[in-house]
């Protein structure tokens, strides 16, 4: 089995990987940015979740880390946005959704 690379991650990537494991992640963190929301993506797919699994993945972190329950509950739209401004230099869709999850926070 070929298996894929996984070199960029950040520490919002690294809490969805430590409930993945079933480990207990000291300092969780949530996707920030564009480029840590591309992180947690690009784990996703290395761990070759499919849709049922990544769902079940997002709602279990939700419910271990409460701070990821406005990204879950956005999960479908940052995909539409982060597939719609993937290519280009900058992502203020996504950037602009993701503040507005973190808001939710307070």
């Amino acid at each position: 089995m070929i298996k894929t690379k996984w070199s960029d991650y950040g520490e919002s990537s690294l809490t969805l990987l430590a409930v993945h494991c079933g480990m207990d992640k000291e300092r969780p963190s949530i996707p920030y940015d564009p480029v840590d929301f591309q992180r947690c993506v690009h784990l996703i797919k290395c761990l070759n979740l499919n849709l049922n699994q990544e769902r079940k993945l997002l709602h279990t972190t939700m419910k271990i880390y409460p701070i990821w329950k406005p990204f879950v509950e956005s999960w479908g739209r940052l995909m539409a946005l982060y597939i719609e401004e993937k290519d280009n230099e900058t992502a203020p869709k996504l950037y602009d959704h993701l503040k507005k999850c973190r808001g939710k926070l307070s």
